[in-house]
């Protein structure tokens, strides 16, 4: 839905006024396009790890998205010219590089968006396969998202007004950009804390020490810190409305072992690891037949009470020389949605 809006709201902002309401539509339906590479994915993928190669990948790219998306800018304005009378050249070529300058940027919205999130997006596909994330917004964020769908609505229904509608779509552009910003310095400042709080905590040992603060659900302030250290990683919680030290939970780190090794020899450990940007917790059960469970979970993502080493994972079976008995299996781990939750999502921003 944000991504749907806020296509449709950067048309608005600057097409509505020259192209119509269709302007609206028409970024609206692009802004959302690049997502089809999850579609593709469930049709293709063999494996469990099928989904988080392909998606956010080379339809996410930003060079990728500008070239297809004036391709099908320039598409729309053959269509839109097949059904209209004829008009002066010169008005004529204006609309169609307003179709094509519209297809690109609300095609580009959208990796542009996702890159401040945590998942990871493939900016540079196909010439790079690195993920880019800056830990600045959840997936999700009312506070984000109604702003640009009351805009993209105004501007997609009203006949008239086509000034108020441009002006509302680039209030709103304003609104989430601040809005942005914002939340990636509450990330920053959470960050400095807990670097401040593991100096006293550790004194030299924090030296070196990576400290992530990710966003988790629904809003950009309660955070999960996490902590990485050579052999163990800290988690915990904090929002910048709660001034105590983070009380911490320590995990053991496991990676260096043969058994973590083998696993991650896979093409599922292979890709799980670049997908969650090197952000695995390991754990291990030996096995009666001499071999070993080894258990893999993206410690990006978390809640307290059940899922703080991560909502998702992947389980291999090795058996006592290290190879694997099975295909990986998907771990899933993810909290219920429910009254608890979301009361101690409100605690947890409150401080409380």
């Amino acid at each position: 839905m944000t991504q749907l809006a806020f296509g449709g709201v950067v048309a608005a902002a600057g097409f509505r006024r020259l192209l119509g309401r269709r302007a609206a539509l028409v970024g609206g339906l692009l802004g959302v396009l690049p997502d089809l590479d999850t579609v593709a994915s469930w049709m293709i993928g063999a494996d469990v790890t099928d989904a988080w190669a392909h998606h956010r990948g080379v339809t996410h790219s930003i060079p990728v998205t500008l070239v297809y998306g004036a391709a099908l800018g320039w598409a729309v304005w053959r269509i839109e010219r097949l059904r209209r009378e004829p008009m002066d050249v010169r008005e004529d070529n204006a609309r169609r590089s307003a179709w094509m300058w519209l297809g690109s940027l609300a095609c580009v919205t959208h990796p542009v968006i996702d890159l401040f999130t945590s998942y990871g997006t493939q900016l540079l596909a196909p010439f790079s396969d690195v993920r880019f994330a800056i830990d600045a917004m959840p997936i999700i964020d009312p506070l984000y998202s109604l702003p640009l769908l009351l805009a993209f609505l105004f501007a997609l229904f009203t006949r008239s007004k086509a000034q108020l509608a441009q002006r509302l779509a680039r209030f709103s552009l304003i609104y989430v950009l601040l809005y942005t910003l914002m939340a990636w310095g509450v990330g920053q400042s959470l960050e400095a804390r807990i670097r401040e709080q593991l100096r006293l905590e550790l004194g030299g040992a924090a030296h070196g020490a990576e400290v992530t603060a990710y966003p988790i659900l629904l809003q950009p302030f309660w955070r999960r810190i996490v902590v990485d250290l050579p052999d163990h990683i800290l988690i915990g919680f904090l929002s910048p409305f709660d001034d105590r030290p983070v009380p911490w939970q320590q995990y053991s780190r496991l990676d260096e072992h043969r058994a973590v090794q083998a696993a991650l020899e896979t093409r599922s450990g292979t890709v799980f690891r670049w997908f969650a940007m090197g952000k695995l917790h390991w754990s291990l059960q030996a096995s009666q037949d001499g071999g070993y469970v080894v258990e893999a979970r993206d410690y990006r993502y978390g809640l307290p009470n059940g899922s703080e080493l991560g909502f998702w994972g992947l389980r291999f079976r090795l058996d006592a020389q290290l190879k694997p008995t099975a295909k990986a299996e998907l771990l899933s781990e993810r909290p219920a949605a429910n009254g608890g939750s979301f009361r101690d999502l409100w605690d947890g921003l409150l401080g409380r």
